[in-house]
C-alpha cells in the first residue's frame, strides 16, 4: 500500500480550514490533507512563522494554498524547504489587502475579524513564486490579475493555466500534477545531497 504524502492546506482571507470544501475533498483522494486556520487579526510574519513551525514539526511534504493562502504557501514552502502549490495566489498582497481594511465576517466561522492598515503594513508589497512552487492560474479570475500572477511566476516557477477557472476554482483537482511536482522536487533535493555529501547519500542519511 502506497503511503500518502502529507499536504498542509492553507485557505484564503477571512476563512478557515473546511474539510467539506470540494478542493480539500479532491486533494484527499490522493493525499493526507492537514488543515491550518490562520487569523487575519495576526501579522504576516507571525502567521508565516507559526505555519512554518507546524510544517517542520508535523512532517509536511508539500504546502497548498489558495488566494492569500497561496502567498503563505510560497513563503512557508521556502522557509520549510518543501515544495508548494499555489492556486490563484495573492502575490502583491500590500496592494490587494489595502482595499479590504475593516471588519469582515469570517466566511467559514461567522466570527467578526478586524483587519487594520497596521496589519496590511506587515505584508510584503510583492512576492515572486519560487522554483519550488507550482502555480495554477484561473484565467477567469476577476479578483486577482492573472496576468500579473503569471509575470511574477513564469521566470522561476511552473505555471499551469486553466481558461475556464475563476478565482474560487471550486472544482480544482490536479492531483497528478501535484504528485509529479513533489517527486521532481525530491529528486532535485536528493541530487543536491549527493553532490554536497556523497557518503551520506550512499548511507541514506
Amino acid at each position: 500500500m502506497r503511503i500518502k504524502l502529507k499536504i498542509l492546506y492553507i485557505h484564503g482571507a477571512f476563512s478557515a480550514f473546511n474539510r467539506e470544501s470540494l478542493k480539500v475533498q479532491n486533494l484527499e483522494k490522493e493525499f493526507e490533507v492537514v488543515g491550518f486556520s490562520y487569523s487575519m487579526e495576526q501579522t504576516f510574519p507571525y502567521n508565516r512563522a507559526v505555519m512554518t513551525k507546524f510544517c517542520v514539526e508535523n512532517g509536511i511534504d508539500c504546502v497548498v494554498g489558495t488566494s492569500l493562502g497561496g502567498l503563505y504557501a510560497t513563503e512557508v514552502g521556502r522557509m520549510a524547504a518543501i515544495p508548494s502549490v499555489l492556486i490563484n495566489p495573492c502575490l502583491e498582497p500590500f496592494m490587494s489587502l489595502s482595499t479590504i481594511v475593516g471588519t469582515t465576517s469570517n466566511y467559514a466561522t461567522g466570527k467578526e475579524e478586524a483587519f487594520t492598515q497596521e496589519l496590511v503594513n506587515t505584508f510584503p508589497k510583492k512576492v515572486a513564486a519560487t522554483p519550488r512552487s507550482l502555480v495554477f492560474v484561473g484565467m477567469n479570475d476577476s479578483l486577482i490579475d492573472h496576468k500579473r500572477t503569471i509575470e511574477l511566476s513564469a521566470d522561476s516557477a511552473g505555471v499551469v493555466r486553466d481558461y475556464e477557472a475563476d478565482h474560487y476554482w471550486d472544482d480544482f483537482e490536479q492531483n497528478k500534477l501535484i504528485r509529479d511536482h513533489i517527486s521532481k522536487f525530491r529528486r532535485k533535493w536528493q541530487l543536491l545531497v549527493e553532490r554536497v555529501n556523497p557518503s551520506d547519500a550512499k548511507r541514506g542519511g
